[in-house]
């Protein structure tokens, strides 16, 4: 058995819905859910890939491997054990390491903001 058939995390994205307020502003909500209880792989993003983003104005923390591809971008947020994380790159795939072609999402975890 492969890595790649026991991916160590079940995850849960849903998709962004922007709404208006009653005083003109808008809301965001996190209703749609995309897919529930699919098999992934989180890991920290390390010092490199942490600067890349930063040079663009973005934060990331950790970036999340699927085997197939998520359809995830920037308008969604993932869970993963209780922790909400916000999607900060479209998922593309990244050959890793003579297991295959898997497709990696770099997010950021947040401790405001985003609620599912």
């Amino acid at each position: 058995m492969s890595l790649l058939d026991n991916f160590p995390h079940t995850c849960t994205a849903k998709r962004r819905t922007r709404t208006k307020g009653t005083l003109a502003g808008s809301k965001d909500s996190f209703v749609t859910t995309v897919f529930s209880a699919r098999a992934c792989w989180r890991q920290l993003a390390n010092d490199a890939e942490i600067r890349e983003f930063e040079k663009r104005g973005i934060s990331v923390t950790d970036k999340i491997y699927f085997t197939t591809d998520p359809g995830l971008d920037e308008r969604h947020i993932i869970e993963i054990d209780g922790e909400i994380l916000e999607v900060r790159s479209e998922a593309g795939p990244d050959a890793s390491a003579g297991l295959g072609v898997v497709y990696r999402v770099m997010a950021e975890r947040t401790t405001t903001g985003s609620t599912p």
